[in-house]
Protein backbone atom coordinates (compact mmCIF):
# COMPACT_ATOMS: atom_id res chain seq x y z
CA UNK A 1 0.00 0.00 0.00
CA UNK A 2 1.25 3.24 -0.98
CA UNK A 3 -0.40 6.27 1.24
CA UNK A 4 0.04 9.79 -0.06
CA UNK A 5 1.29 12.47 2.86
CA UNK A 6 1.03 16.30 3.04
CA UNK A 7 3.67 18.81 5.47
CA UNK A 8 1.58 21.86 6.56
CA UNK A 9 2.37 24.76 8.51
CA UNK A 10 -0.65 25.85 10.51
CA UNK A 11 -0.99 29.16 11.85
CA UNK A 12 1.70 30.25 9.45
CA UNK A 13 2.22 34.18 8.18
CA UNK A 14 6.01 33.46 7.10
CA UNK A 15 7.75 30.95 5.18
CA UNK A 16 9.45 29.39 7.98
CA UNK A 17 6.37 30.12 10.91
CA UNK A 18 3.34 27.82 11.80
CA UNK A 19 3.48 24.65 13.22
CA UNK A 20 4.26 21.60 10.77
CA UNK A 21 1.82 18.73 10.84
CA UNK A 22 1.59 16.09 8.86
CA UNK A 23 -1.68 15.02 6.95
CA UNK A 24 -2.57 11.47 5.56
CA UNK A 25 -5.86 11.59 3.83
CA UNK A 26 -7.20 7.91 3.99
CA UNK A 27 -10.92 8.97 2.21
CA UNK A 28 -10.56 5.79 -0.33
CA UNK A 29 -12.38 2.65 0.19
CA UNK A 30 -8.82 0.72 -0.10
CA UNK A 31 -7.37 3.25 2.14
CA UNK A 32 -8.34 2.23 5.32
CA UNK A 33 -5.33 1.09 7.94
CA UNK A 34 -5.69 0.03 11.67
CA UNK A 35 -5.13 2.29 15.05
CA UNK A 36 -1.86 0.76 14.88
CA UNK A 37 -0.39 2.16 12.32
CA UNK A 38 -1.66 4.92 12.60
CA UNK A 39 0.19 5.61 15.65
CA UNK A 40 3.37 4.04 13.96
CA UNK A 41 3.05 6.72 11.25
CA UNK A 42 2.99 9.54 13.25
CA UNK A 43 6.08 8.10 15.71
CA UNK A 44 7.69 7.68 11.71
CA UNK A 45 7.08 11.53 11.61
CA UNK A 46 8.01 12.29 14.82
CA UNK A 47 6.29 15.82 14.59
CA UNK A 48 4.18 16.88 17.26
CA UNK A 49 0.83 15.37 15.86
CA UNK A 50 -0.22 13.69 12.67
CA UNK A 51 -4.18 13.88 11.58
CA UNK A 52 -5.79 10.91 9.60
CA UNK A 53 -8.53 12.62 7.26
CA UNK A 54 -11.26 9.11 7.15
CA UNK A 55 -14.16 9.05 5.81
CA UNK A 56 -17.07 11.03 7.62
CA UNK A 57 -19.62 8.63 10.12
CA UNK A 58 -22.66 10.87 9.28
CA UNK A 59 -23.04 12.15 5.55
CA UNK A 60 -23.54 16.14 7.13
CA UNK A 61 -19.99 16.20 7.36
CA UNK A 62 -17.24 16.27 5.30
CA UNK A 63 -15.04 13.83 7.46
CA UNK A 64 -13.85 12.41 10.77
CA UNK A 65 -10.26 12.94 11.58
CA UNK A 66 -8.10 11.00 14.24
CA UNK A 67 -5.08 12.84 15.78
CA UNK A 68 -1.88 11.24 17.24
CA UNK A 69 1.10 12.67 18.95
CA UNK A 70 4.42 9.85 18.57
CA UNK A 71 3.04 7.96 21.26
CA UNK A 72 -0.66 8.31 22.14
CA UNK A 73 -3.86 9.19 20.37
CA UNK A 74 -5.42 12.91 21.49
CA UNK A 75 -9.74 13.14 21.10
CA UNK A 76 -8.92 16.98 20.01
CA UNK A 77 -6.18 19.25 18.67
CA UNK A 78 -6.40 22.55 17.19
CA UNK A 79 -3.96 22.19 14.68
CA UNK A 80 -4.69 19.44 12.79
CA UNK A 81 -8.26 20.81 12.73
CA UNK A 82 -6.87 23.62 10.75
CA UNK A 83 -4.85 22.43 8.64
CA UNK A 84 -6.59 19.11 7.85
CA UNK A 85 -9.57 21.75 7.25
CA UNK A 86 -7.41 23.50 4.77
CA UNK A 87 -6.34 20.14 3.05
CA UNK A 88 -10.29 18.82 2.62
CA UNK A 89 -11.13 22.58 1.44
CA UNK A 90 -8.52 22.57 -1.56
CA UNK A 91 -8.89 19.07 -2.37
CA UNK A 92 -12.24 17.57 -1.67
CA UNK A 93 -15.09 20.12 -0.24
CA UNK A 94 -14.71 23.49 -2.20
CA UNK A 95 -17.67 24.79 0.50
CA UNK A 96 -16.23 27.67 3.06
CA UNK A 97 -18.21 26.31 5.61
CA UNK A 98 -18.56 22.42 6.59
CA UNK A 99 -18.07 20.45 9.65
CA UNK A 100 -16.05 18.13 10.76
CA UNK A 101 -15.99 15.32 13.66
CA UNK A 102 -13.15 13.96 16.22
CA UNK A 103 -13.02 11.81 18.97
CA UNK A 104 -14.11 14.48 21.35
CA UNK A 105 -16.52 16.47 19.63
CA UNK A 106 -18.22 17.96 16.08
CA UNK A 107 -16.33 21.68 15.18
CA UNK A 108 -17.79 23.38 12.60
CA UNK A 109 -15.08 24.98 9.89
CA UNK A 110 -15.76 28.59 7.83
CA UNK A 111 -12.95 29.83 5.35
CA UNK A 112 -12.04 33.59 4.74
CA UNK A 113 -9.36 34.92 2.38
CA UNK A 114 -7.12 32.70 3.41
CA UNK A 115 -8.31 31.83 7.06
CA UNK A 116 -9.34 29.02 8.17
CA UNK A 117 -11.42 28.94 11.53
CA UNK A 118 -13.05 26.45 13.75
CA UNK A 119 -16.19 27.14 15.59
CA UNK A 120 -16.74 25.19 19.22
CA UNK A 121 -18.64 25.44 21.84
CA UNK A 122 -19.19 23.81 25.57
CA UNK A 123 -16.42 23.41 27.79
CA UNK A 124 -15.77 21.96 31.57
CA UNK A 125 -13.16 23.37 33.92
CA UNK A 126 -11.43 22.06 37.02
CA UNK A 127 -9.45 23.51 40.26
CA UNK A 128 -5.51 22.72 39.76
CA UNK A 129 -4.05 21.00 42.38
CA UNK A 130 -0.70 21.95 42.17
CA UNK A 131 0.88 24.44 44.34
CA UNK A 132 1.69 27.75 42.81
CA UNK A 133 5.37 26.78 43.90
CA UNK A 134 5.41 23.74 42.28
CA UNK A 135 4.08 25.96 38.74
CA UNK A 136 6.72 28.00 39.33
CA UNK A 137 9.52 25.98 39.80
CA UNK A 138 8.18 23.64 36.87
CA UNK A 139 8.51 26.72 34.58
CA UNK A 140 11.41 28.14 35.99
CA UNK A 141 9.53 31.26 37.28
CA UNK A 142 8.86 32.96 40.57
CA UNK A 143 5.88 32.76 41.87
CA UNK A 144 5.44 36.44 41.62
CA UNK A 145 5.28 36.03 37.50
CA UNK A 146 1.53 34.07 38.28
CA UNK A 147 -1.21 35.82 37.60
CA UNK A 148 -4.36 34.67 39.08
CA UNK A 149 -6.97 31.94 38.44
CA UNK A 150 -4.81 29.12 37.45
CA UNK A 151 -7.16 26.72 36.28
CA UNK A 152 -7.96 23.28 33.91
CA UNK A 153 -9.86 23.95 30.99
CA UNK A 154 -11.28 21.35 28.63
CA UNK A 155 -13.04 22.66 25.23
CA UNK A 156 -11.78 19.61 23.44
CA UNK A 157 -9.17 18.52 25.70
CA UNK A 158 -7.49 18.95 29.06
CA UNK A 159 -4.98 22.12 29.51
CA UNK A 160 -3.75 23.95 32.30
CA UNK A 161 -4.40 27.66 31.46
CA UNK A 162 -1.45 29.91 33.57
CA UNK A 163 -2.31 33.49 33.27
CA UNK A 164 1.34 35.14 33.63
CA UNK A 165 1.86 39.11 35.23
CA UNK A 166 4.27 39.95 32.17
CA UNK A 167 4.99 39.45 28.60
CA UNK A 168 8.71 38.88 29.92
CA UNK A 169 7.64 36.57 32.58
CA UNK A 170 6.09 34.39 29.29
CA UNK A 171 9.38 35.04 27.13
CA UNK A 172 11.58 33.99 30.19
CA UNK A 173 9.59 30.49 30.98
CA UNK A 174 11.61 27.41 30.94
CA UNK A 175 10.62 24.11 29.31
CA UNK A 176 13.26 21.97 30.75
CA UNK A 177 11.77 20.45 33.84
CA UNK A 178 8.38 19.21 33.38
CA UNK A 179 5.43 19.71 35.98
CA UNK A 180 4.25 17.49 38.50
CA UNK A 181 1.38 15.33 37.23
CA UNK A 182 -1.68 16.64 38.96
CA UNK A 183 -4.23 13.67 39.67
CA UNK A 184 -7.49 16.36 40.65
CA UNK A 185 -7.88 15.71 36.24
CA UNK A 186 -7.83 13.18 33.91
CA UNK A 187 -4.82 14.40 31.90
CA UNK A 188 -2.79 11.51 30.35
CA UNK A 189 0.07 14.19 29.76
CA UNK A 190 1.56 17.19 31.77
CA UNK A 191 0.75 20.29 30.13
CA UNK A 192 0.97 24.25 30.81
CA UNK A 193 -0.12 27.08 28.46
CA UNK A 194 1.34 30.15 30.20
CA UNK A 195 0.14 33.84 28.47
CA UNK A 196 0.27 37.27 29.09
CA UNK A 197 -2.70 39.90 27.17
CA UNK A 198 -2.67 43.47 26.97
CA UNK A 199 -4.48 45.54 24.20
CA UNK A 200 -6.18 42.09 22.68
CA UNK A 201 -2.42 41.38 22.01
CA UNK A 202 -1.35 38.19 23.82
CA UNK A 203 2.00 36.54 23.80
CA UNK A 204 1.44 32.31 24.54
CA UNK A 205 3.76 29.72 24.86
CA UNK A 206 2.80 26.04 25.74
CA UNK A 207 4.82 23.56 27.19
CA UNK A 208 3.87 19.46 27.37
CA UNK A 209 6.19 16.43 28.31
CA UNK A 210 6.71 13.06 26.42
CA UNK A 211 8.53 10.30 28.32
CA UNK A 212 9.52 13.30 30.97
CA UNK A 213 10.74 15.45 28.77
CA UNK A 214 9.87 19.03 28.52
CA UNK A 215 8.88 20.08 24.84
CA UNK A 216 7.71 23.35 23.51
CA UNK A 217 4.42 23.36 21.12
CA UNK A 218 4.86 26.08 18.43
CA UNK A 219 1.33 26.94 17.94
CA UNK A 220 -1.47 25.42 19.49
CA UNK A 221 -5.12 25.92 18.69
CA UNK A 222 -7.05 23.67 21.41
CA UNK A 223 -4.54 25.88 23.95
CA UNK A 224 -6.48 28.56 22.37
CA UNK A 225 -9.96 27.47 22.52
CA UNK A 226 -9.08 26.75 26.57
CA UNK A 227 -8.21 30.45 26.82
CA UNK A 228 -10.83 31.73 24.63
CA UNK A 229 -13.23 29.35 27.31
CA UNK A 230 -10.86 30.66 30.30
CA UNK A 231 -11.78 34.19 29.34
CA UNK A 232 -15.60 33.30 29.02
CA UNK A 233 -15.53 31.62 32.55
CA UNK A 234 -13.61 34.51 34.55
CA UNK A 235 -16.17 37.32 32.83
CA UNK A 236 -14.11 38.68 30.01
CA UNK A 237 -16.60 38.87 27.47
CA UNK A 238 -20.15 40.07 26.92
CA UNK A 239 -22.96 40.88 24.92
CA UNK A 240 -21.97 44.34 24.29
CA UNK A 241 -18.11 43.87 23.82
CA UNK A 242 -17.49 40.30 22.65
CA UNK A 243 -13.62 38.97 22.96
CA UNK A 244 -11.23 39.18 19.89
CA UNK A 245 -7.64 38.53 20.71
CA UNK A 246 -4.61 38.20 18.56
CA UNK A 247 -2.46 35.30 20.04
CA UNK A 248 1.33 35.26 19.00
CA UNK A 249 2.97 31.91 19.95
CA UNK A 250 6.17 30.49 20.20
CA UNK A 251 8.59 33.90 19.40
CA UNK A 252 10.84 32.49 22.06
CA UNK A 253 12.14 29.82 19.89
CA UNK A 254 12.34 31.91 16.68
CA UNK A 255 8.97 30.14 15.24
CA UNK A 256 6.05 32.55 15.47
CA UNK A 257 2.84 31.17 15.15
CA UNK A 258 -0.06 33.50 14.49
CA UNK A 259 -3.99 32.70 16.26
CA UNK A 260 -7.14 34.94 16.12
CA UNK A 261 -9.47 34.04 19.11
CA UNK A 262 -12.88 35.45 19.14
CA UNK A 263 -15.48 34.30 21.71
CA UNK A 264 -19.31 35.62 22.58
CA UNK A 265 -21.21 36.01 25.25
CA UNK A 266 -23.08 32.34 24.94
CA UNK A 267 -19.65 30.33 24.84
CA UNK A 268 -18.93 30.39 21.05
CA UNK A 269 -15.64 29.57 21.04
CA UNK A 270 -13.75 30.74 17.48
CA UNK A 271 -10.02 29.90 16.65
CA UNK A 272 -8.46 30.76 13.28
CA UNK A 273 -5.11 31.03 11.63
CA UNK A 274 -3.73 30.49 7.97
CA UNK A 275 -2.00 27.65 6.86
CA UNK A 276 1.40 26.96 4.71
CA UNK A 277 1.57 24.04 2.41
CA UNK A 278 5.34 23.35 2.65
CA UNK A 279 5.81 19.40 1.43
CA UNK A 280 4.19 16.28 0.02
CA UNK A 281 5.17 12.86 -0.70
CA UNK A 282 4.19 9.11 -0.55
CA UNK A 283 4.54 6.24 2.14
CA UNK A 284 5.33 3.21 0.96
CA UNK A 285 7.41 1.59 3.78
CA UNK A 286 4.39 -0.60 5.58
Amino acid sequence: MKLPFYIFNVFAESNWGGNPLAIVPLLGESLSIDTETMQRIARQFNLSETVFITPPTDAQHVAHLRIFTPDHEMPFAGHPTIGASAWLHQNVNGSDTFSLTTPAKTVFITHQQGTYRFTLSGYTHAPCALSRTQLANGLGLMEADLGEHIRWMNAGTWQLVIPLNSREAVMRAQANMPLPRDASVDAAHTNAYIWFEENGQVTARYFFDINGAGIEDPGTGSACANLGAWAHLHGHVSNDAPLSWHITQAEAIDRSNHLYLSVNADGQIQVGGRVMVFAQGELNAF
